[in-house]
């Protein structure tokens, strides 16, 4: 059984005891709703505890659960502001959504390792045991599990991936309601939490991307836009000044690229801060490429390309100068 977004951003909120009343009512209802719906939530409960996915727990009381959070409710009488969920607590519930995902995603099938790779504030790269090699980009998980037929994969955010080729056991990607097939290839999938749309892009090889309306085929160059909320697939052309996967292999080209739009693609992929003392160096445009050069060569390169003077003050770079010099 799949279940939604919602449902996982409701459980979230009730773990962490940020339910209004209303809320708590509706979680109350879903939960009577099957046994499934119940067997989840007790899943996502003992893994917010800290336990061990497996073996699964004890049912927990949640009518209990439930009546001690509605009572915490009703004692409190002073007006209380509307308040978010931490950042921290939304960062713990999704990476709760990729376990919970995994576990009935895999619980079907025979009982093998689960290979997981998880990024906090910096991507993180790993290789499997397949052989192939994955990019996760910070704050997204990876979970994986193959076996004699398949190579299946869960992904909560965006990652890279090499692909080994085995035409014999196919490398599919799971992202909530879309799914990535390929043999050997190298492509990035980027579902992100800020987004409703998963982004396929294709560096080599041929992929199949499904959803609920059908699929499409993808070559080298190919991008898939999925609406999550509709399930469309549009399909576009990349091209290599896009940088769409410059976060994982630091490679860039920049094509008459103004620095308004190469500053912040390198501050994010480098993560750190470039400072332009006079806007209008912003519009400067930049014609090269970098093969996993240095933070440091780059800003070299960039100000001798245009005449300006470099600064490197606590790790932050300073260019300088009055005007574009090409």
């Amino acid at each position: 059984m799949l279940y939604t977004s919602e449902i996982d951003e409701q459980i979230a909120k009730f773990l962490a005891g940020e339910c209004s009343p209303e809320e708590v009512s509706a979680l109350e209802q879903w939960l009577a709703e099957s046994a499934d719906n119940q067997l989840y939530f007790n899943q996502m409960q003992k893994l917010w505890n800290g336990s061990s996915p497996t073996p699964l727990p004890r049912p927990v009381d949640v009518e209990q659960a439930l009546a001690r959070t509605k009572n915490k409710i009703a004692v409190s009488t002073k007006p209380v502001s509307a308040r978010r969920i931490p950042m921290q607590w939304m960062a713990i519930a999704a990476s709760l959504v990729l376990l919970i995902s995994a576990f009935w995603f895999f619980r079907q099938e025979t009982t093998l390792p689960v290979e997981s790779v998880a990024a906090a504030d910096s991507p993180v790269e790993q290789k499997l045991s397949d052989g192939s090699v994955i990019s996760v980009n910070q704050f997204s998980q990876v979970a994986a599990r193959f076996s004699n037929r398949r190579r299946s994969v869960q992904l909560n955010g965006e990652a890279y991936f090499a692909v080994a080729s085995n035409p014999e056991r196919p490398f599919v990607v799971e992202v909530k309601n879309v799914s990535v097939t390929v043999l050997g290839t190298k492509f990035n999938v980027d579902n992100r939490t800020n987004t409703q749309k998963v982004i396929v892009s294709v560096d080599e090889g041929k992929v199949k991307v499904a959803s609920t309306q059908g699929e499409k085929q993808l070559l080298a160059g190919d991008q898939a836009i999925i609406d999550l909320n509709t399930g469309l697939i549009e399909l576009r052309q990349t091209t290599p000044a896009e940088n769409v996967t410059a976060w994982a292999s630091r490679k860039f080209a920049f094509e008459d690229t103004p620095l308004s739009k190469v500053i912040p693609e390198l501050e994010k992929v480098y993560q750190v801060k470039i400072h332009l003392s006079n806007p209008a160096l912003e519009q400067c445009r930049l014609h090269v490429r970098f093969d996993q050069e240095s933070i440091e060569h780059i800003m070299l390169v960039i100000a001798e390309t245009f005449s300006l003077k470099l600064r490197v003050v606590n790790g932050q770079y300073y260019l300088e100068g009055d005007a574009c010099s090409d």
